[in-house]
């Protein structure tokens, strides 16, 4: 029996085959890719697809509406109206569950009309900020961000850029075609019966399983490490017996032991008193434990400064110890200790680590047949996991290095450019009343707020964890580059430089941040800011400078510049192309997303989105289209640039030009595999399995999984355009609605939950809560199964979709206000509870699961070779016995 399809077919499936290969493996981009594939399918005289059928996606109106809702995400993004509203709308939540609830419900509302990705990148730094205030670790909301915002998209037809694919898709197949030409339209709610219901049950399925699947804070690197901390005088443990501190609450984080006066006390009962200056001995995950320490004034402790602490110092001697706890690190590494290493088996306080390595010990990976205790008694073995500080001896390529350690990571640099800066409180803020852990502006990583001056003139140190900051205070803070954009955007709190900045003639339209480097030869040096009247000259206002290996005076106004200072200015967007061959300056460097929100155009811009999803809205209840969505999308980003929501260059720059060649090139291979009849061939399949299974159904839940597959392999914009024409094909076959069919590939399309690549949303939450394929793996492989599961019901019962949402909507209800009634049951309960399922999440934990394997099969081992070791046979076939003296001498 030959092929359906001849050598035009064959070419098309061996060369979509390998460009499924190379994205998968993730050698080229899906943009790169498929547009050489379309371009090599148009070699062959027209015999696979004509030049003019392959160019035809580029127009297609669903994708030039893509394009367009990026410039209106942008326009709402840039007034700062999304973060105000979201920063609202969560409100303050102590638990996971109702973190959850109140983050996932309004990014899936907000992801039904705006699309999914803008979505997520301005939800990112709300979420981590809100995550910290609450106590919550941030892992455990930013997959479920990314999910929410998929889910969401499913809701509406303008959601995704999937959907309005499809919809384009849809369009133009049954336009022409006048007996089916009313399945053509596609309105905004139609895929509403379906995708709410597939929406809530996911959030069911999160909310449920979070506290087993979803990470709590860890990182890609070294688990479950033994770290060393000490209490600050100042902070809030001190004083406190230890089961009140709120230390023994904290998920990933548990007191070994505690080092106080020259005595070390391991396992410490909850009822001892912790006192200023206690070293504690703890085991977790270094930005857990950063994290925890900035939250109760606990400052990282190096092995260098534990063994220097144990001796007494005179009174002139400068103290070990930072009284503010900031960072005592530059860059940290991790390291593995190999069994071939002359370390193995010395103890830590016993190595030259700084004269040998240029290194020295911050944290050892506990277990490895050592009980915990000091980090400087511990004695090293093989396969250890150390993570270590550099100094400026420290090099990676001496030899020495390479034969004690392997593989060599580095994981944290905290001698970052770092920019002292000070930003004042307003009147009506949020952060007024709270201290500086509840405004949330501890924990963010790369920000460090260092002293508080109060409106009366006088200051308060960052060491007073107790602290309530009050209206016109000025909080100054370090922050690297980074946070300079998340802090110029916090709502509440204006830079104390504002005026300056409001001075010069560059309207907030035009604003953005740049960093300038001093030169040493030029007419800056020695003199100050004020001196050189800076803002007149330049018409641009320092905000902050920078100084290599150290803080400078806070003033910027005062600060006397000097060679290689880092300035980080407030100016035009034009001002680097202007001064680019400034001889003051060496550098000049625009700093990323740091346009300043413009507040006043906010209302402005949410009415206009308001506006355009309203005009949807009418034409759908009116079954008439009064204004198709690309258009709309066109004026409404034109009204955002005429009334100064963005500028163009903002406008230009939001678009998402890789998404937009990746569709519209996926638009002409799926025109190739029709025309070549090898979509035909693949639709025969489902046709005969919705045959052999009967009924409508298993068709629809056939290319819902080829779908979901499909996304998971490639991108979900390029999923959706290969399988239409495929989904099609079989659904007229088998008199399957054009609707229905479209439904089940949107839903399959965005079903990209469990490789953190294969999704955009996903891979900005996978680097944001730096998580690894594995944790992204233990939770998208369930949640991928449970909406299959789902997404069949919801075809198979489309019919009755009424029925469904009834049922939806009142399991989503049980399972949001449950625990609200589960919380009112006496104390003693509730714990019992919390105890075994916390137990169970324990066991049922993938990293635990793994950890017990190798165990298990080290154990093995050791079994199988005390065997051997009693009575192996040699060589020559004679039995050979070890016997082992009392010193362990064969």
């Amino acid at each position: 029996m030959g092929l359906a399809f001849g050598w035009p077919g064959i070419v098309t499936v061996v060369f979509t085959a390998l460009s499924f290969v190379v994205m998968a493996a993730d050698w080229v981009g899906p943009d790169i890719t498929f547009t050489v594939l379309l371009a090599f399918l148009t070699a062959f005289n027209g015999n696979i697809i004509k030049v003019s059928d392959a160019a035809a996606g580029y127009g297609n109106t669903g994708l030039l509406t893509v394009v367009f809702l990026y410039l209106v995400a942008e326009g709402v993004t840039q007034t700062g109206g999304l973060e105000l509203i979201m920063n609202y709308v969560l409100g303050r939540s102590r638990s996971v569950h109702w973190a959850l609830v109140r983050s996932m419900i309004p990014v899936m509302f907000l992801s039904a009309f705006l699309n999914n990705t803008p979505c997520v990148t301005f939800m990112i730094p709300i979420l981590i900020s809100w995550a910290r205030r609450c106590g919550v670790p941030p892992k455990k909301l930013l997959i479920p961000l990314s999910y929410a915002a998929v889910l969401g998209g499913t809701c509406t037809s303008i959601g995704t850029s999937t959907n309005l694919v499809i919809v384009g898709m849809q369009e133009k197949r049954y336009s022409q075609n006048e007996a089916r030409k009313n399945e053509a339209k596609f309105g905004i709610f139609d895929i509403a019966p379906y995708g709410v219901p597939y929406a809530l049950w996911g959030f069911i399925f999160i909310v449920t399983v979070q506290r087993f699947l979803l990470p709590g804070n860890s990182s890609r690197y070294a688990k479950d490490l033994l770290l060393a901390v000490r209490v600050l005088p100042t902070s809030v443990v001190a004083k406190r017996k230890l089961k009140d501190s709120g230390l023994m609450q904290q998920s990933g984080f548990s007191v070994c032991g505690i080092w106080r006066q020259n005595k070390y006390m391991s396992k410490p009962d909850p009822s001892v008193v912790l006192e200023g200056g206690d070293i504690l001995y703890v085991a977790g995950e270094l930005d857990v434990v950063e994290f925890v320490g900035e939250e109760h004034g606990l400052g990282l402790v190096t092995q260098e400064q534990e063994v220097t602490a144990e001796r007494s110092f005179g009174i002139d001697e400068p103290a070990p110890f930072s009284e503010t706890g900031g960072s005592p690190y530059k860059k940290l590494v991790q390291v593995t200790v190999p069994g071939g290493s002359d370390l193995v088996g010395r103890v830590v306080r016993e190595v030259q680590w700084q004269g040998r390595f240029g290194l020295v010990p911050v944290g050892i990976q506990r277990g490895n047949g050592r009980e915990d205790g000091r980090l400087s008694d511990m004695v090293l073995a093989a396969n250890d996991v150390l993570i270590l500080d550099t100094t400026p001896h420290f090099d990676a390529d001496r030899e020495d290095f390479k034969s004690s350690f392997t593989k060599l990571r580095e994981i944290k640099d905290g001698s970052a450019k770092e920019f002292i800066i000070g930003v004042k409180v307003r009147k009506r803020s949020d952060v007024v009343g709270k201290t500086v852990s509840a405004a949330g502006l501890r924990g963010i990583p790369g920000l460090y707020v260092l002293s508080v001056d109060r409106a009366d003139g006088s200051t308060v140190d960052a060491s007073d964890y107790l602290y309530k900051i009050q209206a016109e205070d000025t909080l100054w803070i370090a922050a690297d580059i980074a946070a300079v954009g998340f802090l110029a955007k916090f709502p509440g709190l204006e830079l104390v430089q504002q005026e300056q900045v409001d001075k010069t003639s560059t309207s907030i339209l035009y604003r953005h941040l740049v960093q300038a480097a001093v030169s040493h030869k030029g007419p800056l040096v020695g003199q100050t800011v004020r001196d050189i009247r800076f803002r007149a000259v330049y018409n641009a206002a320092v905000v902050a400078v920078h100084r290599e290996g150290t803080r400078i005076p806070l003033r910027v106004q005062d600060i006397v510049l000097q060679g290689g200072d880092v300035l980080l200015i407030s100016c035009h967007t034009k001002w680097t192309d202007e001064h680019r061959q400034d001889k003051a300056f060496v550098l000049l460097q625009a700093v990323p997303d740091s346009s300043p929100p413009k507040r006043r155009a906010m209302i402005i811009s949410v009415l206009l989105v308001l506006g355009m999803v309203l005009t949807q809205i009418v034409g759908g209840l009116k079954n008439k289209e009064y204004l198709h969505l690309w258009p709309a999308s066109v004026l409404t980003a034109a009204l955002m640039l005429v009334t100064g929501c963005m500028n163009g260059d903002q406008a230009r720059k939001s678009i998402y030009w890789d998404v937009y060649l990746t569709i519209a090139a996926a638009f002409g291979v799926s025109a190739a595999l029709e025309k070549t009849k090898v979509a035909s061939t693949f639709a025969n399949a489902i046709i005969s399995i919705g045959k052999s299974v009967g009924g409508t159904g298993s068709a629809l839940i056939a290319i819902y999984i080829a779908t979901a597959v499909l996304s998971e392999l490639l991108t979900n914009n390029a999923a959706g355009a290969i399988m239409y024409p495929i989904a099609a094909i079989a659904s007229e076959s088998l008199k399957i609605s054009a609707r229905d069919t479209s439904i089940a590939i949107m839903l399959g399309a965005s079903a990209g939950f469990v490789n953190p690549f294969s999704y955009q949303c996903n891979l900005m939450v996978y680097a944001a809560g730096n998580y690894n394929v594995r944790e992204f793996a233990a939770i998208g492989v369930p949640f991928q199964i449970w909406l299959m599961v789902v997404s069949g019901f919801i075809l198979v019962y489309r019919e009755q979709w009424t029925t469904v949402w009834i049922v939806s909507w009142c399991a989503a209800t049980a399972f949001v206000f449950l625990p609200a009634l589960y919380l009112q049951l006496p104390a003693r309960i509730t714990h019992r509870v919390d105890s075994f399922f916390d137990g169970l999440a324990e066991r049922l934990s993938p990293a635990k699961l793994t950890q017990r394997r190798k165990q298990r099969d080290s154990h093995s081992r050791r079994e199988d070779s005390r065997g051997s070791g009693d009575g192996a046979v040699n060589g020559e076939g004679h039995l050979a016995i070890a016997m082992t003296t009392r010193d362990g001498q064969s």
